[in-house]
């Protein structure tokens, strides 16, 4: 997916040297420690989808909350594309919008149009009529609406594309976040406020109404308008604007925060048969609990250094073919164990196999199809982020 962060880690580059002359590169705004943090988020993700534990009770009202890690991801992309482009306005006094959404383009359609085109080829593998109901989501995929048709035809069953809806989720925010970003720089600290309070109470206003006509589950789930905190929290921190309440706050306290609001998420009614009052409590505390992650981990320096080993480093930079690729790595896994009997068909085999499989994809495809991309990509950034 492209995705997707106290004090802001900017690493400063070496001085090169061109011609026996030095010549300073530009500050790089890069926090390692979020890769590691991203590959971690994609291992639950993974896990889940792999449901290896889905019928162990001890692990099944873990895993069925296990959503919030989606809200962690949406949290680091609004982060630090907030971030960014913030950084973008203060060395132009302005931000390209076209430069932020070919750089965007670069980053996240190649390899998500190749996952679609090879879930319409496993389509035609399988002998499966094309019906008109397939049509409408693999438009949506296509058009990146494929969250707002899940929210009134449930989630995608299109081989290898479940998970798309978030990707789809992202665009319809980053469509939107460089104008936000730029009207919240040139706007008083008061009217930010003001904008803040009143996105809760539309927005809120918009899930009630879900509620009340009893829209069914996961309508409010996919939609931006629904299911928002997570954005919200993101863009907050990604001004500062919490600054001033969780760096008077100990950071102890913080964590503690943090772990006491994900006990209450796990405590609070978690029913995906229908939608109810009940999810406006648990959309909120995983919006919380994924904003106080992200801070503890850009706080707290065992953290820092835990998530920034070189391993954890190299695999978060690929999260996003990781979670793009992982249900086709759980497929072939599955088939390969279901099919071949010198292989032992077990659930931690098919496990192994399917993230082996999803890391030589990512790994190969990242190679193949992406760096070529994200070296394009380069040409258009006005501020050097993380090394490719």
């Amino acid at each position: 997916m492209n995705n997707l962060t106290g004090s802001a880690n900017i690493i400063r580059t070496k001085r090169i040297r061109a011609n026996s002359v030095s010549i300073p590169q530009a500050k790089r705004i890069y926090f390692p420690e979020l890769d590691g943090l991203r590959f971690l988020a994609f291992l639950i993700v993974f896990i889940v989808h792999h449901s290896i534990f889905s019928k162990t009770a001890y692990y099944s009202k873990i895993f069925d909350n296990a959503w919030v890690v989606v809200d962690l991801f949406f949290v680091l992309t609004a982060f630090l594309f907030t971030k960014l482009l913030i950084a973008e306005y203060k060395k132009t006094k302005t931000i390209s919008f076209k430069k932020f959404y070919i750089r965007h383009i670069f980053r996240i359609w190649p390899i998500y149009f190749l996952i679609i085109s090879l879930s319409f080829l496993a389509l035609i593998f399988k002998h499966q009529a094309i019906t008109n109901d397939i049509w409408i989501r693999l438009i949506g995929l296509v058009t990146f609406s494929d969250n707002i048709i899940a929210s009134t035809h449930g989630l995608n069953t299109l081989p290898f594309t479940l998970h798309l809806w978030a990707i789809g989720y992202e665009e319809q925010f980053c469509l939107l976040i460089p104008i936000v970003t730029l009207l919240l720089i040139r706007s008083s600290l008061k009217l930010r406020l003001i904008c803040f309070l009143l996105v809760i109470f539309l927005f809120n206003i918009i899930r009630i109404v879900f509620i009340v006509n009893k829209a069914p589950y996961p309508s409010i789930y996919v939609l931006p308008v629904t299911h928002f905190e997570s954005i919200l929290l993101g863009i907050v921190m990604g001004f500062g604007g919490a600054d001033f309440i969780l760096k008077k706050t100990k950071p102890l306290i913080l964590q503690l925060t943090c772990i006491l609001f994900f006990i209450l998420l796990l405590l609070l009614p978690n029913n995906e048969a229908s939608i109810s009052y009940w999810h406006i409590a648990s959309y909120s505390c995983a919006g919380i609990t994924a904003a106080l992650l992200l801070h503890t981990v850009l706080n707290n320096n065992y953290l820092k250094q835990a998530l920034s080993k070189k391993i954890l480093v190299y695999l978060g930079k690929r999260s996003y073919g990781l979670f793009v690729y992982h249900l086709l790595g759980i497929s072939l896994a599955n088939f390969m164990v279901t099919h071949i009997t010198a292989i032992p068909s077990t659930p931690l085999t098919s496990l192994l196999y399917s993230l082996t499989f999803t890391i030589i994809i990512a790994l190969v495809s990242c190679e193949i199809i992406e760096k070529p991309f994200l070296n394009l990509k380069k040409k258009f950034q006005v501020i050097a982020t993380r090394p490719v």
